[in-house]
């Protein structure tokens, strides 16, 4: 007798791990990736001031708008310093550019000192691809 009440009370734990085990997993909304575009982008620099800051640092402003295209890929902003070796880079996600606006940074210098900048915008489909120029070269003096 202890046996058949042993499996009576064995019978709806079964049942209720089997019963468990069949329920369909829920399903997750995910929200769509948005299209990258296959076109190159094309952006217009205009207005770029670089000031020299104590340290030996250059901070720089370009006014950039988006002239093709939308900021829908990966950018790095170039900083040059004709004549020396002095060189900044930026690399900038998707979220970081808008269709227009305002790019500011600072540029630590290896050798000063530096009289003119050039300010460049490239852009890639991945940064492991390569990135590709698609702006004007803006320049002027560092003051």
């Amino acid at each position: 007798m202890s046996r058949i009440a042993g499996g009576l009370i064995l019978l709806p734990l079964m049942l209720l791990l089997t019963a468990c085990s069949q329920q369909p997993a829920p399903v997750r909304a995910v929200a769509p990736a948005p299209p990258v575009a296959t076109e190159p982008g094309q952006i217009e620099l205009s207005e770029a001031k670089a000031t020299m800051a104590p340290q030996n640092r250059v901070h720089v402003e370009v006014r950039y708008r988006f002239t093709k295209g939308k900021p829908d890929k990966y950018y790095l902003c170039e900083i040059t310093f004709p004549g020396t070796t002095n060189v900044g880079a930026r690399p900038l996600d998707t979220w970081e550019m808008k269709p227009e606006g305002v790019f500011k940074d600072v540029v630590q210098l290896n050798k000063p000192p530096v009289e003119k900048f050039e300010i460049r915008f490239s852009e890639a489909e991945s940064p492991q691809n390569g990135y590709k120029m698609i702006s004007n070269v803006a320049s002027g003096p560092v003051q």
